[in-house]
């Protein structure tokens, strides 16, 4: 009887210090997340990290948003920085780059092909003429080019008269580079890089502008739950939601950087044959392993529209929603997979 009671008594305490023991396992896990805001690329960027140094992890990801900014914009005001200035405002080519620069150019390069141009990095000429290389400064004056003038812009583009042979490119034609297209989810992609090399267990989040790259899943196992913006609606008005534990979701809408003439809307989203605004469209949303080709296949497949882009972009390695300018929805067949919590 004593034995027994002994028994029983061991196998309480046991008991009660294994749980205390989880209790404390529960307590120490890094479920408290950190956030800071800032703006880069010309939109609004926010860092959600639960790590050992959160803080330290959120300033370094900033940092190299500014840092890829200043490197590959082509804003005037800060030529003396970028990249993409130099080799637009260079009188001989080829010139020489940088690694990093040949690896963004050339993916952009890859995907244009693969998209038949519907995604186009050497559309510069066509985006400085309407504007939309600076529509957010304080002196912008909105105005809509005469159809010769978008013509001429139209000649003087295209993906095809750019080359990259090792660290030199070359333009031909009179084309000119902009990288907006691809170079905020490049630089997402950059941010979950060095989220994940600073704390191998980091988890959390990058949101550039509604454009989102997982750092880790949630609270190290859950799935973050996205909106998809309805292109109708308020800002927080939503029409599908899906659920990533990695990857990057990323959309494009006709309601970001828009001007206005005589009642009509005008959007910086441009169908690279015609030169003009996409109309078909009204919001296109890609589901990718990474951010930058998830940037790269929701502008092509705002571009294509969801009739077209339902079938090309899946073999690119992206799965979307596409809104129609008639409100009707087309998907991919894969992008049920994102949109029930598995």
């Amino acid at each position: 009887m004593t034995l027994k009671r002994n028994t029983w008594l061991l196998i309480l305490m046991a008991s009660i210090v294994f749980s205390f023991l989880f209790f404390l396992l529960l307590t120490n896990n890094r479920v408290e997340y950190i956030g800071k805001v800032d703006i880069a690329l010309g939109t609004r960027v926010k860092v959600v990290v639960s790590a050992d140094h959160p803080e330290r992890v959120i300033n370094a990801i900033l940092r190299e948003f500014h840092r890829i900014e200043d490197k590959f914009t082509v804003n005037e005001k800060k030529n003396d920085k970028s990249v993409i200035s130099r080799i637009n405002q260079s009188d001989t080519y080829p010139v020489v780059i940088d690694e990093e620069t040949a690896f963004v150019i050339e993916r952009s390069l890859g995907l244009a092909q693969g998209t038949n141009g519907a995604f186009d990095p050497a559309l510069g000429n066509l985006i400085k003429l309407w504007g939309f290389d600076r529509i957010s400064d304080a002196d912008f004056e909105p105005d809509v080019p005469t159809q010769e003038e978008i013509d001429r812009a139209v000649r003087l583009s295209g993906y095809e008269h750019v080359s990259v042979e090792g660290n030199k490119i070359t333009l031909e034609n009179g084309v000119a580079l902009d990288l907006g297209g691809i170079v905020k989810g490049y630089a997402i992609d950059r941010g979950v890089e060095i989220g994940r090399e600073m704390d191998t267990d980091a988890t959390g989040y990058i949101d550039a502008g509604g454009d989102i790259g997982i750092i880790g899943p949630k609270f190290g196992g859950d799935f973050w739950s996205v909106a998809v913006r309805d292109p109708e609606g308020e800002p927080d008005d939503y029409v599908e939601k899906v659920f990533l534990e990695k990857g990057a979701v990323v959309t494009s809408g006709d309601y970001e950087r828009t001007f206005e003439i005589d009642g009509k809307r005008y959007h910086h989203i441009l169908n690279p044959k015609t030169g003009r605004p996409v109309r078909k469209t009204k919001s296109s949303t890609v589901i990718a392993p990474n951010a930058m080709d998830a940037d790269v296949l929701s502008t092509a497949g705002f571009v294509l529209g969801g009739e077209f882009a339902s079938i090309m972009l899946p073999p690119l390695g992206g799965q979307g929603y596409f809104i129609g300018e008639d409100g009707k929805v087309k998907t991919t067949a894969g992008w049920h997979f994102f949109t029930e919590r598995r």
